[in-house]
């Protein structure tokens, strides 16, 4: 009865997760062919590029608390006052590393030629970097309230595209492209805050700057590794547009963007099954065991289907984006087809490995992953152009996914799994 239970809530909190990382992904991806028809493929490029930019100034501010302190949460998710203490100093620490974001970015603009010429974009840009800091998701995924933060994301990201609809007109429109990804963004995240502290009936408590850096440096080691899995992900486009042009990185990125839409289904079940899974170590192994066979082979069939699926659908997919001229978009994605299925093979070893606290293994395997990513992209960007691209982030998709399931025998997790759940 608690397996069914468990099961059931772990299925509901991954459609929670999934409308939440839909509206995140794929609302932006649908109106990339009205945006592409106003600013040209070679415009969307020079919103690419600063995509990847805000997107690691997110990845700064979250700060790993997506791991650190929902494993916090999970563990004592009852107890009122840990839970206040806990929330509130991390939204100040979100706070802090956000300011801190900022100053650096006006120093990106000032002194480096490459960013002075599009200044208004990435300072607009900014204000979806805040609104991703204000965002409480992890607090509702460490007390499996998910649904909650999925109703009010769902507007904020509707708010995005009737902007987007709105205000785009032509070429020069594409600065405000990320500023309302950014005025979504704020919306979802005020209103997630004042939800959580009702929902949860949080007494308001002022964070000390002992709690503050207990935080920081729990969170540090997951920190770096969610660096390290958004370089990888993010940087491929910036590498190719410094060896190519505009116009090919915008190829290379409605293709990208496709593919990580799909790669946001084993992130989101991964998220989902994190809070139980967190628990059930503490009963012992056979739990763990009964879960993983339960919940987790289903799921990769799922992905199987969804990787053939997309292969066959690629030309159909790109030309709803691109049209007749979508350049070599369409190998590119059949290409990115089996990223996906890779990253699902890695789900129970990573995830034991961050419920068993292993951060540092974790972020070794991470680092190793990006430092292989950005070589492979060098070598192969001057030899294939984007279809190098694609190859290196998909080498660095399989060399992560063998260095988690390796760290897992070596530090004697695998009786977690019964044998064939890798």
């Amino acid at each position: 009865m608690e397996s069914t239970s468990r099961r059931n809530r772990v299925f509901s909190n991954f459609m929670a997760l999934g409308i939440l990382q839909g509206t995140n992904f794929l609302l932006p991806v649908l109106v990339m062919p009205f945006v592409i028809k106003k600013i040209g493929a070679d415009g969307y490029g020079i919103v690419a590029v600063a995509q990847v930019v805000m997107l690691i100034f997110c990845t700064v501010c979250d700060y790993g608390f997506n791991f650190s302190a929902t494993r916090e949460l999970a563990l004592h998710r009852n107890d009122a006052v840990k839970n206040a203490r806990l929330f509130f100093t991390v939204l100040a620490a979100k706070m802090i590393i956000c300011f801190v974001c900022f100053v650096l970015l006006l120093m990106l603009i000032t002194f480096i030629p490459f960013f002075r010429p599009h200044f208004q974009l990435y300072l607009f840009g900014f204000t979806w970097v805040l609104g991703q800091s204000l965002l409480v998701s992890w607090f509702f995924q460490g007390v499996e309230k998910m649904k909650y933060i999925t109703i009010y994301t769902l507007l904020a990201r509707l708010l995005f595209v009737a902007l987007v609809f709105a205000f785009i007109r032509e070429r020069t429109d594409y600065r405000f492209f990320i500023l309302f990804m950014g005025v979504g963004s704020l919306v979802a995240g005020i209103l997630s805050i004042v939800k959580a502290i009702r929902l949860c009936d949080l007494p308001i408590v002022q964070p000390t700057w002992r709690d503050i850096k207990y935080e920081l440096k729990e969170g540090w080691p997951v920190m770096l590794s969610n660096i390290s899995i958004n370089s990888f992900l993010s940087i491929n486009v910036f590498i190719l547009r410094l060896f190519t042009n505009d116009l090919v990185a915008g190829y290379y990125s409605v293709a990208e963007k496709i593919f990580l839409a799909t790669r946001q289904l084993p992130v989101m079940f991964s998220q989902a099954i994190y809070p139980p899974l967190c628990q059930l170590m503490q009963k012992g192994k056979t739990a763990t065991q009964g879960f993983f066979r339960s919940v987790y082979l289903p799921f990769l069939l799922l992905m199987l289907l969804a990787g053939a699926l997309l292969f066959s659908f690629a030309p159909f997919i790109i030309s709803v984006f691109l049209g007749a001229n979508s350049g070599n978009a369409v190998l590119l994605l059949r290409l990115f087809c089996l990223g996906p299925v890779i990253v699902s093979l890695h789900i129970p070893a990573s995830q034991l490995l961050m419920a068993a606290n292993h951060k540092k293994r974790y972020l070794r395997v991470l680092t190793g992953g990006t430092i292989l990513n950005i070589i492979s992209n060098l070598l192969l960007v001057q030899v294939w152009g984007p279809i190098g691209t694609t190859i290196a982030v998909l080498l660095t998709e399989l060399f992560i996914t063998v260095g988690f399931n390796h760290q897992l025998y070596k530090n004697k997790l695998a009786g977690y799994l019964r044998a064939g759940t890798l």
